[in-house]
């Protein structure tokens, strides 16, 4: 016996949410239940994408007694989510990463205000998709939590980030208070989850502007060719590398090049590169927990801003290594 878990409208076809099925394969546990809810929900099943235990899988994947089963339509994030065209997402990744760069030269407000501009518009694109899926999140509080973690940080410093970071936590507490369709526990350590995430990164990046023009300069520069290289290498037909692995191979080169170029000290550098590198992949990997409901490597996933998933964690992480090594 499995437990089903359905989303959007195969939700609304069998009546419930989750469902208990007997079945040792995926295809066979599907069958029994279209059997059970009618023809309809056969057909909503062609374009649907399936999760076992958190895994993406195919028809004929064994399915063992106790799993959970989720599956996914594409309007909620599943097999068949619409990307963007190549353009348009290179478009959006050059525009993201131009307006900080654009904001770094300019002055620290600007660059404040900027980082503001550009972590509200990935939280919007993240909960657009969480939504889409069936995982509503309190996405007015962390906007909130986003601003006031710039406001406090440009004028408290370290002690502005640890209050925002508190703060975090406690507006989405507050706003399950008042909308009871954020009170169940997934959805609330969501809205925590991102909540801090976005504030402490968005902190981060404006301590680490206040610190310096120049190493600003170098995490900018270490954020852009690893999201590209990533890209690309998730793109090609016949990578060398995995995505992820690019990722982190990227992160690092830009950070001893960017180091060689700009760092008053090149092993910190290198040193807080690294650190951004995994804080990168760790923020991918939750950026795809959170829209898609699993890990995995392949495929789309849902929203325009993907790529940027583990941006304010890893600026969260290279200010924090380059402060100790310093």
């Amino acid at each position: 016996m499995a437990r089903v878990r359905l989303f959007a409208n195969l939700r609304e076809l069998a009546g419930a949410s989750t469902v208990e099925m007997e079945g040792s394969t995926v295809a066979e546990i599907l069958g029994t239940a279209t059997t059970r809810f009618g023809p309809d929900f056969g057909r909503a099943l062609l374009t649907a994408q399936v999760w076992v235990n958190g895994d993406r899988v195919g028809m004929d994947a064994a399915v063992p007694a106790g799993a959970e089963v989720a599956v996914i339509p594409p309007v909620s994030g599943g097999a068949f989510v619409v990307q963007s065209p190549v353009g348009l997402e290179m478009g959006l990744v050059a525009a993201t990463f131009g307006i900080l760069f654009l904001g770094n030269a300019l002055s620290l407000a600007w660059f404040a205000v900027l980082v503001v501009l550009v972590a509200s518009v990935w939280v919007l694109d993240l909960t657009g998709a969480t939504d889409r899926r069936g995982l509503p999140m309190a996405n007015a509080a962390i906007l909130l939590a986003i601003g006031g973690g710039a406001v406090a940080t440009y004028r408290w410093g370290e002690i502005g980030m640890a209050a925002a970071a508190g703060g975090a936590v406690l507006i989405v507490l507050t706003a399950s208070v008042f909308r009871p369709l954020l009170r169940p526990v997934d959805s609330f350590a969501a809205g925590v989850t991102v909540a801090l995430v976005a504030a402490i990164g968005t902190s981060a990046a404006v301590l680490l502007r206040l610190r310096s023009r120049d190493e600003t300069m170098i995490f900018l520069f270490v954020l852009t060719v690893a999201v590209v290289v990533s890209w690309f290498s998730d793109r090609s037909e016949m990578p060398l590398l995995d995505p992820l692995v690019a990722l982190l191979v990227g992160a690092v080169f830009a950070g001893a090049v960017g180091g060689a170029l700009w760092a008053p000290d090149l092993l910190n550098a290198i040193g807080a590169s690294v650190a951004a590198a995994i804080a990168l992949v760790a923020g991918r990997n939750l950026g795809m927990l959170l829209r898609a409901g699993g890990f995995f490597t392949q495929g789309a996933i849902p929203g325009s801003l993907a790529y940027f998933d583990g941006a304010l964690l890893a600026a969260a992480a290279f200010w924090s290594i380059l402060t100790v090594l310093s």
